[in-house]
């Protein structure tokens, strides 16, 4: 390398790590937007029990909640009728059938959002006996049995929360049941729980409802995951239950089972909201078996609009000089564009280092791009496809004589008329999920297919079909790039790191060795 070269270089290179120093040190801004990472996917495989015949079977479905927004579910049935039963707090799936012996479910993708009211300030009100009829459902005892509602009240006198406001009752009665009742596991009833002073998240939540009814205070037990709760190795996990109060019209989420009290929580997915009965969800170990299984979702996702404000604040240049400072389109436009010189440069590296053969020099970017704007499986059928079009087309239209404008422009007729027939199919038989038609089909294949056809006649059929693998191979490569997000991000916000791109490829272009293919093309002659 000479000197200019590795001045060059070496200026390239030092100039991003210049500009992303004083980004974190003077401007003091982040490296990166904040990941959001709050997107899971919940599967629910519910199958009977051996020996036991049962036709109805019902399970609770994710809802709109604040703390929960379903992005996407469907529900498995097999032979069997489904309907949902909706209500104010909560979903319920109702599956219905004979001769049940198959697994059903659902499945869902859920954002998951945090509880955010907390710290409550006191509120007083009336006393319990002296509210009116219409009581609040959330204050309702109806649903509680004499037998614990007499147990109830001989604890509320020992817990006497009686001359207190009602988020200091509250806050007392957690109290006494985080610290006085014991955590387990095992199935109990709500009346031994309270005799013995033992109970599961499940009767311990019933428990501080009934207690703060009791007091006046509206409350109400919430059947969900836990996405702490998962098991590390298969993602598995089980319903749990929790309270929420309502203080100032706000509802504040309280687990005396977890030891928190209206703190700022997350990782929490609601599916009911008003659990007075277990057996109401339609949770029944005798008849069925249920296992749940929740995942982070594969998302990459950014905190962009975060990032924004912190880039709009700071007392630096960049902040009108930043591709955060852009219109939203176009921010959405440059993410795809700026990460165009790392597929040139693997392009490069394929080429000039390895000596994989390409139709072009930036064709397989161009398809990449293809790929990513459409749909993978459909870009690569509608391209095969249309390389056989094009390819009898030649033959066809060689008989004609014709110039090669009007035949190109014949095949870019065939070409919008397929990818129009194309289009129709999939809407009747969505046979492609979430395809977009762009412009890019249109024009990359029909440049390509008159590439390929003439490379067949000029090179043959064994040398242009190897062309074509290698334009796939660098495609594809490609095309995974576009999908690497934290890559595109870390590019997106430090755009200068292309400089590094442009020293690499001014190594690369003085590469004067050796290609990889051409190690295994002459080996004999190596050997000799």
């Amino acid at each position: 390398m000479d000197r200019k070269t590795l001045i060059t270089v070496s200026i390239l290179i030092i100039l991003p790590i210049v500009s992303i120093l004083y980004k974190l040190n003077v401007a003091e801004l982040s490296l990166l937007p904040v990941e959001v990472d709050d997107t899971v996917n919940l599967q629910v495989v519910i199958l009977p029990k051996e020996n036991v015949a049962i036709s109805e079977v019902t399970f609770p479905i994710p809802k709109q909640f604040i703390q929960s927004r379903v992005l996407k579910s469907n529900t498995k049935i097999e032979d069997l009728d489904f309907r949902l039963q909706k209500k104010q707090y909560g979903h319920l799936g109702i599956w219905e059938g004979e001769d049940w012996n198959s697994s059903i479910g659902y499945y869902a993708k859920i954002k998951i959002l945090p509880y955010t009211h907390t710290q409550p300030e006191p509120e007083i009100i009336t006393t319990p006996g002296k509210q009116n009829a219409k009581e609040p459902y959330y204050l309702s005892l109806k649903n509680f049995s004499p037998e614990e509602i007499r147990l109830a009240k001989k604890l509320f006198e020992q817990i006497h929360p009686y001359d207190k406001d009602n988020v200091a009752s509250a806050k007392q009665i957690y109290y006494f049941i985080s610290e006085e009742v014991l955590n387990t596991t095992k199935e109990i009833t709500l009346s031994d729980t309270i005799r013995l002073n033992n109970g599961n998240a499940y009767t311990q939540s019933i428990l501080f409802s009934l207690l703060c009814r009791m007091k006046g205070i509206q409350a109400r037990t919430v059947a969900g995951f836990d996405l702490s709760k998962q098991n590390g190795k298969d993602n598995k996990t089980k319903l749990t239950f929790w309270n929420e109060i309502r203080i100032h019209g706000k509802w504040y989420f309280v687990s005396t089972y977890k030891n928190i009290f209206a703190g700022h929580v997350n990782g929490y997915l609601p599916l009911w909201k008003s659990v007075e009965e277990r057996r109401s969800l339609g949770e029944d170990p005798a008849t069925f078996r249920y296992t749940a299984y929740i995942t982070k979702s594969n998302v990459n996702r950014y905190n962009f609009k975060e990032y924004s404000e912190e880039v709009a604040s700071s007392n630096s240049f960049l902040r009108y000089y930043s591709l955060y400072s852009l219109p939203t389109p176009l921010q959405n436009l440059f993410r795809l564009v700026i990460l165009i010189p790392i597929g040139a440069l693997v392009l490069s590296v394929a080429r000039n280092m390895i000596g994989i053969p390409t139709f072009g020099i930036f064709t397989p970017i161009l398809l990449a791009m293809f790929f990513y704007e459409t749909n993978l499986l459909f870009g690569i059928c509608f391209f095969l496809l249309m390389i056989g079009l094009g390819f009898f087309e030649r033959y066809a239209l060689d008989k004609y004589y014709l110039l090669a404008v009007p035949r190109l422009s014949i095949l870019l007729t065939i070409t919008v008329i397929t990818l129009i027939l194309f289009s129709v199919l999939n809407e009747e038989i969505s046979f492609f999920n979430q395809m977009s038609v762009t412009l890019f089909p249109i024009v990359i294949t029909t440049i390509f297919v008159e590439r390929f056809s003439i490379m067949i006649i000029e090179e043959g059929v064994l040398n242009t079909f190897v062309t074509l693998a290698g334009t796939l191979l660098i495609a594809l490569i490609s095309y995974m790039i576009f999908f690497f997000g934290s890559l595109q991000i870390l590019f997106f916000t430090h755009p200068e790191l292309l400089f590094i791109v442009i020293a690499i490829q001014i190594l690369l272009g003085q590469y004067k060795g050796y290609r990889v293919s051409e190690l295994f093309r002459f080996k004999e002659i190596f050997k000799s």
